[in-house]
This record gives C-alpha cells, structure tokens and sequence, in this order.
C-alpha cells in the first residue's frame, strides 16, 4: 500500500521542531490566542487569512497539535525536484482555472486525498482566500475548501468536522524580527450545512463560506474601505497609543493589534453614520501620510516615540555596551565567540532578498528560507568543526576537548533565539534617535505633523 501524505515520517519528525523555532526566532514576538477553540471531539480544516507566501503555513505548523497537511497552487509543483520536496513537507497541489481546464479534473484525486487525512484524524490546512493578498483586508474565498468539508462530512456521517477560522496579523510584511499575532475562532461545524448540502449544493457552499466570512474578519485586521485603505492604515498606527492608554492597556504586539482592528472598525462606522467626521480623519491621515514620507517618517512614531531622556539613555546603554566589547578582554572574547557561532544576527539578508525578490508578499518568506538553511548549515559545520579542532583552539579558555563542539551548537540556539529582541531594541532605538534629529533638523514639518496629530486627538 502506498504511504499517505499524513503518514508518520522519522526525517520530517526531526526537521519539524528546527522550522518551528525557526520561524520563532524570525519574529520578536510569536503571540498565539486561542488554542482552546482548536476542536479536539472531531477533524477540523484550519482556515487562516493569507497576506504572506509561506509565512502562514509556517505559523500553523507552529501551534497545530499534529503535523498539518497543506495545499498550495499546483504551478510550484511543476519541476520534480520541488514536487519531492513539497510532498514530503505535506504540500498537496490544488490546481486552479489558470492551470488549464484539462488540469482542473486532477482535483478530484486531491480533494479525495484531503478527506483521507482528515478521515484520519489530521488537521488540514487552507488559505481561506486562496491567494495572498498585500493588505489588512479579507478577499473573496472560493469554494473548494469547503467542497471538501461537505464530502469529507457525508463519509464521517455523525462524527463532527469543523473549519476553524484563524486570523493571522503581522505588524510588518517585510522586515524581519517584527510581531505575529495568531487569533484562532470559535471552530464551524458542518453537521448543520448537511441537509442543504444534500439537496442544494451551491446553495450550501455559499451558506459555508458566509460562515467562513463572517467568522474572520473579527479575528484579522480587517479594512473593509478599499477606496481610503491608507488613510484608515495610518490612523490604526497613529491613534493605537492613544486609545490603548484611554483603556488602560499595555503596550504589547496583542493590544496593538486588537486597537488596529477597533479603529478600522469605528472608521468604517464613521463612513456610514457620520461622514463629516469621518471625512475630517480621512484628511487629517492624508495629511499625516504626505508629510512622513516627504520626511521618510515612520508614522508609527508620531504617537509610539520614546520622551528625549529614554532615546538617551537607550543610547548611552548601546554606547556603553559597545565600550565594553571594544575595552574589556573577557567581553569581548564573548562577543565575538558568539558571533562566530552564530554570524546570521549581522547579515542582513532582507536587503538581498529585497533586490531579487518583485513580489513584497514574498520576501518575507525567502528571507526566512535562506537564513533558516543557512543558519542549519552552518550549525552543522561550526559543531563539527569546534567537536574536531574545538580542544585545540580553546584549551586556554577550558579543557573541554570535543564538548566544544556542542558548546558552539548550543550558543547557535541561544543567539538565535535572542536576535530577534536585540535587533527589535537597537531598531528602535535608532528610529527614536531619528525622531528626535528630524525634530531638531526639520523644525516646521514635524510641528506641522505634531499639530495635526492633536487635532486627531483632542478635536476641538
């Protein structure tokens, strides 16, 4: 009998836990609410919005309790090597309109597949909208997922299937080392559809994916005015430290992105109540958004910059660390022990990636594959290198012979882990120092950005 997909694999047993903490450290913070939700009396279909190629798979294999199965548009499956590849990390093709009307009838076969895994007992995993999209808002979602719910149902009989709805919200979309915040539903049954599935398919498809719909737009960022998508973008940036501290909430990568939703939802009202209010924040955000980028002014730190006496001392904290890396033997020895076991914290691949990469969706997901398997290469050469020569080069420092070799393995994973805080800190730090320059440089720009931001806040 031929081996399923979902079936036990050694190898991808091993490499799962590495791709999980590496995608972990790919972020600053890996925020994850709601994994009561994930049914545990019946299969279920994961089904998360898409803004990002690979980055929302990598975030489901991360909280799935079994090793999920996904699928993918059927063109990356054209070469065999890639075809190999994909499969044995639970990739299925679903081929689509623009892979040619003889190609659609091997969907067949994977909608059959994909009931086996779930008849099984193994998560699925679809982009609910089928393809990723560049903004905070949700797309129309076809019907093939949950044409695989309703036969996946009708062989299951009475044992429930569910489709869970799953927000996915990443403060940035290309730089590394930024926030995700994974926001998993209340799970669909399907059992309810069934009767209208049986007689009236379509009609039940549709009744799904309404469900579907209604379900996640409340778990995502969700803008539903396409015609002023930037200005209400910008005032979810510049208005979230505000009404965070009206609520008395911390500043943390969850209770941003629970305000950015609140505040794409009350401008969305304001469209349809007010107008006139709504009109006056959509100008003021179009004036907010000019005036930054003639600056190249993050807008986030209108409201979110550090008082002058934080960015100093922020600074003076750097300076002191560097001091002592550049003075102190011991210091430095450790720094740059460190860095030889882990160079990846310095390279700055997003800027490479960026130059070759024209999709913006994309490179986020290229930047994680090739730190991920440089950083696994890598590993393996230090280890074996330090375990070999390891006694030799550092028997000044301890008499740990080829032990040096798992020292430098372990550092790797530590430094790793701790990149992703250290790069979001001296980020930040720089960002506030230039906030603080381009106050003093240009003077007039920034107190005319300042005097509209009060007026967004305190309207007179």
């Amino acid at each position: 009998m031929s081996k399923k997909i979902q079936d036990n694999d050694y190898l991808y047993n091993l490499l799962s836990p590495l791709v999980q903490f590496g995608c972990r450290c790919h972020y600053n913070h890996f925020d994850v609410h709601g994994l009561e939700n994930l049914p545990t009396d019946g299969a279920y279909i994961i089904a998360p919005c898409h803004q990002q190629a690979l980055m929302e798979p990598l975030a489901v294999l991360c909280f799935a309790p079994k090793p999920p199965v996904f699928l993918a548009r059927a063109d990356i499956f054209r070469k065999p090597t890639l075809r190999a590849i994909l499969t044995f990390l639970k990739i299925m093709p679903v081929y689509r309109i623009r892979d040619g009307q003889d190609q659609l009838g091997r969907n067949k076969e994977i909608f059959d597949s994909c009931c086996d895994v779930l008849l099984d007992n193994f998560p699925l995993c679809l982009m609910a909208e089928g393809r990723h999209n560049n903004r905070h808002h949700l797309l129309n979602m076809g019907k093939g997922m949950f044409r695989i719910a309703g036969e996946t149902q009708l062989q299951l009989g009475n044992h429930p299937l569910y489709i869970v709805p799953t927000g996915i919200d990443f403060d940035e979309y290309e730089q590394p080392y930024s926030n995700l915040v994974v926001y998993i539903g209340k799970p669909i049954p399907i059992q309810p559809f069934m009767e209208t599935y049986r007689d009236n398919e379509p009609l039940a498809l549709n009744q799904m994916r309404d469900a579907l719909a209604e379900a996640l737009m409340p778990l995502m960022h969700d803008i539903r005015n396409e015609e002023h998508y930037d200005e209400i973008m910008t005032l979810c940036n510049v208005l979230n430290k505000e009404m965070r501290r009206h609520e008395g909430l911390k500043n943390n990568a969850w209770n941003r992105f629970r305000m950015r939703q609140r505040i794409a939802q009350q401008v969305d009202t304001l469209l349809l109540n007010d107008k006139s209010e709504a009109q006056r924040l959509i100008a003021h955000a179009s004036q907010l958004t000019n005036l930054c980028a003639r600056i190249n002014l993050d807008e986030k730190l209108i409201s979110e910059h550090w008082g002058l006496a934080a960015t100093l001392l922020s600074l003076l904290a750097v300076a002191a660390v560097l001091i002592a890396v550049v003075a102190v033997p011991v210091i430095r020895w450790i720094f740059l022990f460190c860095l030889f076991c882990y160079p990846m914290a310095v390279l700055p691949t997003h800027l490479i990636v960026k130059k070759k990469i024209a999709d913006p969706q994309f490179r986020s997901s290229f930047n994680f594959g090739v730190r991920f398997f440089i950083s696994i290469l890598y590993t393996i050469a230090i280890g074996i290198a330090m375990a070999c020569c390891g006694g030799a080069w550092m028997s000044h420092v301890a008499d740990l012979g080829a032990w040096w070799g798992l020292v430098a393995v372990a550092l790797a994973f530590v430094c790793a882990r701790m990149t992703g805080p250290v790069t979001a800190f001296l980020r930040d730090v720089l960002s506030n120092f230039r906030y603080i320059v381009l106050r003093l440089s240009r003077r007039n720009t920034m107190q005319e950005i300042n005097k509209i931001y009060e007026n967004l806040v305190n309207p007179t």
